[in-house]
């Protein structure tokens, strides 16, 4: 019987996967005509077919689509949009785009800069055979960059680089486009090149130099002998005296002369102190100016450094009773970023398919949030000199990537720039009346796994510039109100740097609605139509914030037959602006 039932199984298990068979041979087909027409220069019509394999879930259109927003070949520049893509890609252990993400990391580009996890990328790339990765990683242990200095693994990272040359690894070869930075890179932002680089050019080389590599300036010589007295003579001096005893210590990242945009980096060092570790003084200066010692984390050998608005040298050197050791120096370099021209800084979230039995999945979430994301992107030039869009849909809407995107907005914005942030999806009020964001894999039943109000808002007290909240989720104008703890939103929302408003989708004791006639969430179908034009009075220069509350409050209510009642909130008193302009 078995045997019979066996036939029978195999021709119906064909049939199931012969759908999906045909689909993964057709976005190969789209990903084969976008090269087609990228090597004419087609750009557009490529990103067209290259779009198509992505939403496929081929991971090469995928990577190839990031790619294309990164360096806005055939659609508007977008890097955190970039990211979006390559790590859908990375998510099916595809080596280009985890290379493409490390690059991004390291660099801080479309997400907040994180070396960790640019270096954790590098390996699992380089350990997935793409050549690439496995040279650029041999250059970081033969010269001590993100990783401890280590020849041997040096060299067997550079054979294993020799020995996949020539070889196709899952679709990567050498025409494939990359995030690296060009030779360059040190006094210009980083451009992806579209050919394979050398591993050089994302571990940039020391400057040649008549003194030696780690010498203090005079500044910092000077310092040096003010702070310590009784020395006879410099840490640099010293360290050629000082026994075998002496500690060593040497910087694994950042990279000299990396770039940098952020007010502060996390500087990783590596110290040897022959057992005496937790008696040795790590000193770091910035320019001849000493930096707090008690920002060290000695567990991780982390500190974060204050930076300023300049180029800077980053000295560090380590210190207990058996002498100095000598000190690692590195050259940063200081992007130039206008804060003359707004610019959007948007992070869109939408989950509709949540990955748990508790929850009902959602129809038009992850579209509302696409909608919105498309409404926001049109809007460059009006007056915005650049848009810069972060979709998080479902399963890319977890609670560590919202985390990430919110870092990711600190880093970024500036007092002159919007920032925009839209949820839609489940919202959960407990029996304190307090709110959480519902996030991919959470459940009401294990809150830690959400997203709460408290969090949101203490995130958003350190980002500069204008921030507006748009939510589309059930009990969404309980942020707005006065919880049985005490607690009151609209008071935490006063607190960020430049003020916050608030468009929520729903009263706090009501849900909100999406209909298949709408093919929306009633609130989003009015602030989408609000953001095409729907709004617009006859001598309105642009969409005013009052104008989008009262467009928001009649229309919702005409859709839903009055049943839904969005809420409006200014707890900072802010004057009434335009969010863009129409023309």
């Amino acid at each position: 019987m078995r045997t019979s039932k066996s036939k029978h199984i195999l021709p119906c298990l064909l049939l199931l996967f012969s759908p999906l068979r045909m689909q993964a041979q057709e976005a190969a087909r789209w990903v084969a005509q976008g090269d087609s027409l990228y090597e004419r220069e087609q750009y557009d019509k490529a990103a067209h077919f290259y779009k198509e394999a992505a939403e496929a879930g081929l991971p090469e259109g995928q990577c190839k689509l990031g790619f294309a927003y990164y360096v806005g070949e055939g659609v508007a520049r977008n890097v955190a949009t970039a990211v979006t893509w390559f790590k859908r890609a990375a998510r099916q252990n595809y080596p280009k785009a985890e290379y493409n993400l490390a690059f991004c990391y390291m660099h801080g580009r479309g997400v907040p800069q994180d070396y960790e996890r640019g270096i954790e990328l590098l390996k699992t790339a380089a350990e997935g055979g793409y050549s690439q990765a496995q040279r650029t990683l041999a250059d970081c242990y033969e010269k001590g960059v993100f990783v401890i200095q280590d020849k041997k693994e040096a060299q067997l990272w550079r054979r294993l680089a020799d020995a996949a040359d020539g070889t196709a690894v899952a679709g990567c070869d050498e025409e494939e486009r990359e995030c690296v930075p060009t030779p360059s890179a040190v006094t210009a932002p980083a451009v992806p090149a579209t050919e394979a680089p050398t591993a050089e050019t994302l571990v940039p080389d020391t400057p040649a130099r008549e003194t030696p590599e780690n010498a203090l300036s005079p500044e910092e010589e000077e310092y040096m002998e003010e702070a310590y007295p009784d020395a006879a003579r410099s840490p640099a001096e010293l360290s050629a005296f000082t026994p075998t005893a002496a500690p060593r210590l040497s910087i694994l990242y950042p990279e000299n002369g990396a770039p940098f945009h952020t007010k502060e980096v996390k500087l990783k060092y590596h110290l040897q102190a022959d057992g005496m570790e937790r008696e040795t003084q790590v000193v770091v200066m910035v320019d001849g100016e000493r930096q707090p010692a008690t920002r060290a984390v000695r567990a991780a050998d982390v500190v974060d450094v204050e930076l300023p608005d300049r180029d800077c040298t980053v000295t560090v050197y380590a210190q207990n009773r058996n002498g100095y050791s000598e000190p690692a120096s590195i050259r940063l370099h200081r992007e130039k970023v206008s804060t003359e021209e707004a610019r959007i800084f948007a992070v869109v979230i939408g989950v509709g398919k949540y990955g748990t039995q508790e929850l009902p999945d959602l129809r038009y979430s992850a579209k509302d949030a696409d909608d919105f994301a498309r409404a926001v992107a049109e809007k460059q030039g009006h007056p915005f000199s650049e848009v810069f869009v972060k979709p998080l849909l479902d399963e890319d809407a977890s609670r560590r990537e919202i985390h990430e995107a919110l870092k990711w907005l600190k880093q970024e914005v500036t007092p002159t720039d919007l920032c925009l942030f839209f949820f839609a999806g489940h919202g959960f009020r407990d029996e304190k009346d307090r709110f959480y964001f519902i996030p991919y894999g959470g459940t009401t039943d294990n809150l830690y796994d959400c997203f709460s109000s408290q969090e949101f808002c203490q995130a958003a007290e350190d980002i500069d510039g204008k921030f507006i909240v748009f939510l589309d989720a059930c009990y969404s104008g309980a942020l707005g109100e006065r919880s049985a703890g005490g607690a009151d939103f609209a008071d935490q929302l006063r607190r960020v740097r430049n003020g916050m408003l608030l468009y929520a989708s729903s009263a706090g004791d009501t849900k909100s609605r999406e209909d298949e006639s709408w093919k929306n969430g009633a609130f989003t179908r009015a602030l989408v139509e609000a953001f095409g034009g729907a709004a617009r009075s006859d001598d309105a220069e642009g969409l005013s914030t009052n104008q989008l509350a009262n467009y928001l409050a009649k229309r919702v209510r005409e859709i839903t037959k009055g049943a839904q009642r969005p809420v409006f909130k200014n707890p900072n008193g802010l004057d009434d602006f335009n969010l863009f302009n129409y023309e």
